[in-house]
């Protein structure tokens, strides 16, 4: 190995390696002194100066033991060609040893150099150490600029050079994702992607952007301008058995990100980030950690690929749309399903600036929001209650936050049916959150859904069903709107409508929340398909909501063990549960759902 018999890798992950690329021991500190003497241009510094850089916050004397004390047990690090640290009283220098800093060191300028730069440069310098407080980590920021500078001015000079139109396209999206307004690289960009993809890009879009400002408190600071949203573009997971579409709908992702960078009035995270990202469970730490305002969402299926994009701050599906992709022409189909997609994702983005605004201006309310969606995603009291707790934080950041509104009448409507008690102040009070959304935020629907699901359970199923269609044409592909509605066909003696509403929503969404599975049980039971009732609530996380249902299929089937099993257990949580003043209250449009609810419940012993 080139310059001794040890490697330093300073890039991603910090560590040490031998000719075999085995990882060597070597303390973390001494790595951290390693790094700042092979990234010096003497490669020597005095004792002083290490100590008080690497322990910042020790006192000289403590320093100088803890350096004493790391180049010690540093001291079987050596190769033929000597140590990798010497010490005199003065000063420690830097032995034989070779780093990947080399490769930002000595460019050649070739399409290769730039590559293996680019691959490092993405893991980021020192990205995962324990750095020290105060003038190292300043020392690494610097370093991490000046890093950046290299590759930008390796692309900008390498480009005319480079044979694969992938390298400066690759570069120029990582390198555009931390300043999305750079003009040079824009330009690059542009040349090495020329197709019809960019032409989405308005004459407006294609400006610098104009600056966006904030209100500011009296005495408080100068204009603001406000930060552009920010995009992720999540490539689909692997389907079926056809590589070649799968190969093709990411490639569509990759062609839309491209186009999407030349953009002033959005920044776009770079492939390389979303793909790590697409598994990501927790939307408000997705959100946090990333700055992602708005997440296209891409999954295959044997209609082909399906993407929705999802305004995060509020978990809203703002477009939607479906692509049939097939062997056949395979390249035309890609070029065109880029286009509309990257159109429409473009508009709705540019369209959106006020709830971008808003979101800037109250990010508490919406972490709250998030927080308030997750606990909802159970059908527990306990996870109802700390649902509420959310929302109700929400709304003390923001009043009349919309959403959050929203979300407080739906736990109240949840806890009506938890309880099972018919309390009318329950419904009330969810129709008294949902009309202050809808009069907050008429275009939220979200709202428009609660009032509807309220209407049911009073009984009243048209105004239910119309509120449910409202909610429907103002987001056609929201899987919640989609459960709601299909819940409410149940109760209107259309449960084969229902159903298929709800193989719908379980399509958009197949982590799909217990209750469209709690909904689909209904659904079948009432179209006497007992088992397929059973194995739907099977694919429930908490089964125990379920229990009456799943007791009375069991009956229906002649199962009376299982079906008192289930009995036993619904009864143990809700002693005070009564067949018949339960059925007076739920709303049926017709008699014949009532009676075959009551002939299972009463089979199954309630």
């Amino acid at each position: 190995m080139a310059g001794g018999n040890y490697h330093l890798q300073t890039f991603g992950e910090l560590r040490l390696v031998d000719t075999s690329g085995a990882v060597v021991a070597c303390p973390e500190r001494g790595l951290l002194i390693l790094v700042f003497l092979a990234a010096s241009e003497r490669k020597v510094v005095s004792r002083e100066k290490l100590a008080a850089l690497i322990w910042p916050d020790r006192e000289k004397s403590v320093a100088f033991n803890n350096l004493r004390s790391t180049l010690r047990r540093m001291r079987h690090l050596a190769s033929g060609d000597g140590p990798v640290l010497s010490a005199t009283e003065a000063e420690v220098a830097l032995g034989p040893i070779s780093s990947d800093l080399a490769d930002f060191e000595a460019p050649n300028g070739s399409e290769e150099s730039f590559r293996k730069a680019l691959s490092l440069w993405r893991e980021t310098f020192l990205a995962f150490a324990d750095l020290p407080p105060g003038r190292y980590a300043e020392w690494v920021a610097e370093k991490r600029r000046t890093f950046t500078d290299r590759l930008r001015n390796a692309l900008i000079e390498g480009e005319g050079r480079f044979s694969d139109r992938a390298t400066p396209r690759t570069g120029c999206m990582h390198l555009l994702e931390l300043d999305p307004a750079d003009t040079a690289i824009l330009e690059i960009l542009e040349r090495a992607s020329r197709g019809p993809l960019l032409e989405v890009a308005s004459s407006k879009a294609l400006l610098p952007p104009v600056p966006s400002v904030r209100e500011t408190p009296v005495g408080g600071s100068p204009l603001e301008i406000a930060p552009v949203p920010r995009v992720a573009l999540l490539p689909p997971a692997a389907f079926g058995s056809d590589p070649m579409l799968h190969a093709v709908s990411a490639a569509v992702i990759e062609d839309i990100t491209i186009g999407l960078c030349s953009l002033r009035s959005m920044s776009v995270v770079a492939p390389y980030t979303a793909e790590r990202i697409r598994e990501a469970a927790d939307k408000a730490a997705f959100l946090e950690k990333h700055d992602v305002t708005y997440a296209l969402d891409c999954r295959m299926s044997d209609q082909g690929l399906f993407t929705q994009l999802i305004f995060l701050p509020s978990d809203q599906i703002v477009w939607a749309g479906r692509f049939p992709i097939s062997p056949v022409g395979l390249l035309k189909q890609r070029e065109q399903i880029a286009y509309h997609i990257a159109r429409a994702v473009t508009h709705r983005v540019e369209t959106g600036q006020a709830e971008h605004l808003d979101y800037l201006a109250h990010p508490e309310a919406y972490y709250a929001y998030l927080g308030g969606l997750r606990h909802l995603s159970g059908l527990g009291l306990p996870e109802v209650r700390r649902a509420r707790n959310d929302f109700r934080e929400a709304l003390r950041h923001k009043k009349d936050f919309a959403p959050a509104l929203s979300g407080m009448a739906r736990t109240y409507v949840n806890e009506w049916l938890l309880t099972a008690r018919a309390d009318e102040e329950l419904l009330s009070t969810a129709e008294r959150h949902a009309k202050s959304a809808i009069g907050s935020n008429d275009a939220l629907s979200a709202a428009h859904r609660e009032v509807g699901v309220v209407k049911l359970y009073r009984g009243d199923l048209d105004e239910s069903l119309f509120s449910l269609e409202q909610a429907e044409q103002l987001s056609p592909h929201y899987a919640d709107v989609l459960y709601s509605h299909a819940d409410t066909l149940v109760h209107a003696s259309r449960p084969a409508e229902a159903l298929d509403k709800l193989e719908r929503a379980l399509s958009l969404n197949p982590l799909a929340p217990d209750a469209y599975l709690w909904s689909a049980a209904g659904a079948s039971y009432f179209l006497g398909q007992y088992e397929e009732c059973i194995d739907f609530v099977q694919r429930m996380k908490d089964k125990s909501p379920a229990d009456r249902i799943v007791a009375a299929s069991w009956a229906m089937l002649g199962d009376r063990r299982r079906a008192r099993q289930h009995r036993m257990r619904a009864s143990k949580a809700n002693p005070t549960f009564d067949v018949d003043r339960w059925l007076a209250v739920i709303p049926f449009r017709e008699q014949w759902q009532k009676d075959l609810y009551r002939e299972g419940l009463k089979k199954a012993g309630f």
